[in-house]
């Protein structure tokens, strides 16, 4: 009796513990050293991102939320409403990868030719094994939808595998075709206004 009055005591202070983790954790500070870490990564490819702001929601199961995202590049740029972060923490913590969902809100890509390409929401379940960023069961919608999957080495930020399947308006297509053949993307065409791009 008075062994399971002791395992109730200790399996109280762990569960008060766990909870003060939970609450006291830097959440906050923890979504800013994400960002900070995709933008220097991203910077040594020439692709230069900035976030206008960084917070956190929830309470054990947190999401990383990021707003005024903006993704500069030397033939494109890219604006993001929202991106929602949720990284499963409990999951990744008994699995050897890091696991999550990305949500999107509204956004657009912008050419060198001031051309606009918008989308209205995106899904996406993402996982990072140490070496390579898994991007599954990818969707967006609006003027450009997608479907599939895209799996990109942090190392070299080269695309390792994908399958993803891409509407776009048909003003787009010339574009697309000379992306194609300076091998920017590995881009093929099936229809008019739908791409495939896969490795």
């Amino acid at each position: 009796m008075a062994l399971g009055r002791s395992l109730k005591i200790i399996f109280a202070g762990l569960c008060g513990l766990a909870a003060g983790m939970v609450l006291f954790f830097p959440w906050n500070a923890a979504a800013e050293y994400a960002a900070s870490r995709i933008a220097a990564s991203a910077s040594e490819k020439n692709i230069f991102i900035s976030f206008r702001d960084i917070y956190t929601e929830g309470f054990a199961d947190r999401e990383f939320i990021y707003r005024g995202i903006k993704a500069d590049m030397p033939a494109v740029s890219v604006k993001i409403s929202e991106a929602r972060v949720d990284p499963k923490i409990i999951r990744s913590l008994i699995s050897s990868s890091k696991m999550g969902t990305l949500s999107l809100g509204s956004g657009e890509i912008t050419t060198a030719t001031r051309q606009k390409l918008k989308w209205s929401s995106g899904t996406a379940n993402i996982r990072y094994d140490g070496e390579n960023l898994y991007i599954e069961d990818l969707t967006l919608a609006g003027d450009i939808s997608a479907k599939g999957f895209i799996n990109i080495s942090t190392e070299t930020g080269k695309i390792v595998t994908s399958d993803i399947t891409a509407r776009f308006p048909h003003e787009f297509d010339r574009a697309l075709e000379m992306l194609s053949k300076m091998q920017v993307l590995p881009l093929t065409r099936s229809d008019s206004g739908e791409w495939r791009i896969s490795r």
